[in-house]
């Protein structure tokens, strides 16, 4: 008896994989993407490459993630989901702009990790602009490195200075300068120890001058 319902189950196991993966009734007949605007999800849909009547089992949601993610620079975080019988839904998180950002001449936008996207030569309004001076090539990671940089820094500059905030200069790991529209300069150096340069900045802002050096925050100096 025990052999018989072990011979049963096993024969109802080998029909449902069968059914599943062989016979049609749960093949893909739809893949939907959430969480971004229009264009955007017609990206993640043709990066996906999911062909209509793939067995929904044998479709390979982590490779499909990664694949989306690679291929759509927008979005920061992807995750692929089987909708039973007939479905692929990808959800998506778009990458939030925090600069613009200008690399040899062209200007692109940057999220929070200094990760380089969107549009070509589209500014946002309302966010930092960011003027990278070394030429990085291929080498993205350093780019990314020197932007985050770069928007630490601005991240903590004073109120009074974000409020007239021209643009933030990256000439090298040392040498980021902010230029305001009112004329003034601000050689801060390194992003290294920018909260305590934020401290300092504000106690020299009282001062009428047009440089502010605060490279080294306990030797400052200000020039007229």
């Amino acid at each position: 008896m025990k052999r018989l319902a072990l011979a049963v189950l096993g024969a109802a196991v080998v029909g449902l994989v069968v059914v599943v993966n062989f016979t049609g009734v749960f093949d893909v007949t739809g893949v939907r993407a959430t969480g971004v605007d229009r264009p955007t999800q017609e990206l993640m849909i043709a990066a996906a490459d999911i062909a209509q009547g793939t067995p929904l089992a044998r479709v390979n949601t982590g490779q499909v993630a990664e694949s989306v993610q690679r291929e759509v620079p927008a979005v920061s975080s992807v995750t692929v989901q089987r909708r039973w019988p007939h479905s692929i839904v990808i959800k998506a998180t778009p990458r939030t702009v925090a600069a613009n950002v200008t690399v040899d001449g062209t200007v692109r936008w940057a999220d929070q990790t200094g990760f380089v996207f969107g549009a070509v030569n589209q500014p946002r309004k309302a966010v930092p602009s960011i003027i990278m001076r070394p030429r990085f090539g291929t080498d993205t990671s350093a780019r990314q490195a020197a932007i985050a940089d770069a928007l630490t820094v601005a991240r903590a500059l004073p109120a009074p200075v974000k409020a007239k905030l021209a643009r933030i200069e990256y000439r090298s790991q040392d040498n980021i300068v902010i230029t305001t529209t009112s004329g003034r300069t601000i050689r801060w150096g390194s992003a290294a120890d920018s909260d305590r340069k934020a401290v300092v900045l504000t106690a020299l802002l009282g001062r009428k001058a047009t440089v502010y050096d605060i490279r080294t925050p306990d030797l400052p100096t200000t020039k007229k």
